[in-house]
Formats: C-alpha cells, structure tokens, sequence
C-alpha cells in the first residue's frame, strides 16, 4: 500500500511539474500584411474610393497560458504604411491618402498541441483595427474639396496558426485571420455620403517569449 502511494504522490508530482511548464505570462510580437476592403454603395463613390487597400502593422503581443490548451492574449499594433493613390480625367482628379492607425485587440486562445515542437491554435476576440482615408478632389471651375473618414468600429476578430517551438521559451508563430469588418455611413467630401460595408483580412509572422 505505501509503494502504491508512494508511486501516485510521484505521478501527482510530475502532473503539477508538467502544468506548471505550459503556465504563465508570455509577451512577443508580429508583423501583419493585411488588406482592407472598401465597398462604397453608389456607383461615383465606388469608383472614387472603393477597392482594396494594403495595411502594414507591428503588433505587440502580450498573454497568459493558463495550461497548454488555453491562453487569453492582447494585442496593439502600430501602424508602419501610407499608401497614396490618384486618379483622373478632364473634368478633375482626386488623391486619396489611406494608412492604418493604431489598433488593438483581446482574444481567447485555443491550442491544440501536435508534437513539443508543432502545435495549431485558433484564436477569437474582439478589437478594432482602424483604416484612415483621407481624399482631396479637384474638379475644373470649383474649389479643392478635402475630407477624412476613419473605419474604425469594434467588431469580431478571429484567426488561425500554427507555432514553432525552438526552445521551451522561444517560439515562431505564423497566422490568417480576419482582423475587422463592419458597415457605416461616411461623408468622404461635402458631396460625397455613402454606406461603406468593410473587412480587414491579413497574414502575420512572429515571435514570442515565454516566461
């Protein structure tokens, strides 16, 4: 009987000392490529601002592993692109300025372990990760005409990845997810409303430290 207990108070050792590894704060950060999609309603504010727009950011990553399952992470990215973009005729042209600003995000994490070294996660959440247009239009006989609208709305965000593990404290993460969508109304220039119905989809790569 005291071997028998002798060898459950070593197992329940080991448990708690295995738990205890996937416990604990961990901190990091990623580089996200995304793009931001525009879809006016009308057919002049389609053609004016609509498409697709690319958004570079730096995120800093800060989470807690609860155990090697489940995790809560926040996130703050720092914009790193400016994109401009023309367009013309004979009757005027417009210029229009679009960068990200800086977002932020708290997810719950999901991980599902493959091998010490491989492991796939999922994560959900929600956050903002606003997108600035800023449109300056010249037509012939009237005055410039400036604007700015920011898209910018807390919503759902979730992604997918997978996490390379170099040491038991350094890992690569690579993920693609959707980070923000939403419809609102705008008014880009005095003449110029329409609803605008949006998303923001990207891919990261990063690294992160566990402590």
């Amino acid at each position: 009987m005291k071997k028998v207990l002798s060898v459950a108070a070593v197992a329940l050792a080991l448990s708690a000392t295995a738990v205890q590894a996937h416990e604990g704060l961990y901190v990091g950060g990623n580089f996200q490529m995304a793009n931001v999609n525009l879809k006016p309603e009308g057919e002049i504010a389609n053609n004016l601002f609509g498409g697709k727009y690319t958004s570079a950011i730096v995120n800093i990553v800060a989470g807690y592993d609860f155990n090697q399952y489940l995790a809560v992470e926040g996130r703050v990215g720092l914009p790193s692109s400016t994109e401009t973009y023309s367009a013309g005729d004979a009757y005027g042209s417009a210029t229009l300025e679009g960068k990200p600003t800086t977002s932020y995000a708290l997810f719950a994490k999901g991980t599902l372990p493959i091998t010490e070294m491989f492991s796939v996660y999922a994560l959900a959440g929600f956050g903002s990760s606003p997108y600035k247009l800023e449109a300056t239009v010249r037509e012939t006989g009237e005055p410039v005409r400036n604007g700015d609208v920011k898209f910018d709305k807390v919503s759902l965000q979730y992604a997918a990845g997978v996490e390379v593990n170099f040491t038991p404290q350094i890992a690569m993460t690579a993920e693609y997810g959707m980070f923000g969508y939403g419809e609102q109304d705008v008014v880009l220039t005095s003449d110029m409303k329409s609803k605008v119905k949006y998303d923001t989809t990207g891919f990261n790569i990063g690294v992160k430290y566990k402590f």
